[in-house]
């Protein structure tokens, strides 16, 4: 683990010498240090530069929202795609209604996968000594919901909403920071709680811990049953993660996980990394069979990445027809050739 979580200036120069033979340079951006969109660039990048197909630059801790326009607009060379972020593109909504219906739905055209992941899972997390042990009790409270903008902030809210029945400003307050300073706004009391995306073992849970004991708290299961959070789950870019609390049992007793039937009910985000429909098929085919054949060494050494569902290409798992992704078809062949079978609708026309 420690090997892969290398600094961006660090990886430059450790992949320079192997990529010399394809002479390519790369630039990569990923969301929060730590969790699965800055694992899976740093990963890429390691097996890109180890099998001498390209130095890619990579840097952590952006917003994913300006990131993937970047991608689109040819300024940037991969990143990770939260389906839903795609999605909002292609109809000129939400963060990307300033494009419009027309301009969005061009640009979203040049998206091209290589390989999905489930970015994160969302959690309710707080310490005990804030007595939020139910989603009914962030009434009233300053709630971290994620960075100013991106598609982080644009599923807590929707979680908040279809779980507790509360809008921001309007039954809680919403504090929006980057991720850089998630952790300090958590930790020195700025918020009484987060919901906020994770990995399985996290990154940040060990932090909070190490001030307090804390509370994770599962979606109701009525609630999480719902037509409505049914119809959410869904929608384009998440996915359902229902899993007993067991699978938590590594956070000791410094977290009390609180579920009414030992299941953890919770949202995941589905994702993927992506580049432009223009880049060249056999370097895009070469990057996703590098990932592909190194998923052994990944899963040994990164404690989330099967939890995170590497190199699954399931459509239910991952919903990408439902957010109407494509794959490159470099990562088509890739796929394929490694005993895959590709579902239509996952495959460019043309």
């Amino acid at each position: 683990m420690r090997k892969l979580l290398f600094s961006a200036v660090a990886a430059t120069g450790l992949m320079a010498a192997g990529a010399q033979a394809q002479n390519i340079t790369m630039t990569m951006a990923s969301a929060q240090p730590g969790g699965a969109s800055d694992i899976a660039a740093k990963v890429l990048a390691e097996v890109a530069a180890s099998k001498g197909i390209a130095t890619i630059q990579t840097q952590g801790g952006k917003v994913l929202t300006k990131t993937l326009q970047e991608v689109v607009e040819g300024k940037l060379d991969l990143t990770t795609n939260p389906f839903v972020l795609g999605f909002l593109m292609s109809k000129g909504l939400g963060p990307y209604s300033g494009l419009g219906k027309e301009k969005g739905a061009q640009l979203a055209g040049n998206i091209r996968l290589l390989f999905p992941f489930h970015i994160a899972t969302f959690y309710l997390v707080s310490f005990q000594s804030k007595n939020i042990d139910s989603w009914d009790k962030i009434k009233g409270k300053t709630i971290h919901n994620g960075p100013p903008r991106g598609g982080a902030l644009i599923s807590a809210r929707n979680i908040i909403r279809l779980v507790a029945g509360m809008t921001e400003g309007k039954g809680y307050t919403g504090k929006q920071i980057a991720w850089g300073q998630a952790n300090s706004i958590f930790l020195d009391g700025s918020v009484d709680a987060a919901v906020r995306p994770s990995t399985n073992p996290s990154a940040f849970l060990p932090v909070f811990m190490a001030a307090g004991k804390i509370n994770l708290v599962s979606i109701p299961k009525a609630k999480f049953e719902s037509a409505a959070m049914q119809k959410y789950i869904k929608a384009p870019g998440n996915a359902a993660n229902v899993f007993p609390i067991s699978e938590l049992a590594h956070l000791g007793d410094g977290a009390r996980i609180i579920s009414e039937d030992n299941m953890y009910r919770a949202v995941a985000n589905t994702a993927g990394i992506v580049v432009h429909k223009k880049m060249d098929k056999a370097l895009a085919k070469s990057l996703t069979a590098a990932f592909l054949a190194n998923l052994p060494n990944m899963y040994k050494n990164i404690a989330f990445a099967k939890s995170s569902h590497f190199g699954k290409i399931d459509n239910k798992l991952m919903g990408i027809c439902t957010a109407n992704v494509v794959l490159h078809p470099g990562a088509v062949e890739a796929w394929e050739e490694a005993g895959h079978k590709i579902e239509d609708c996952m495959k460019p026309k043309g």
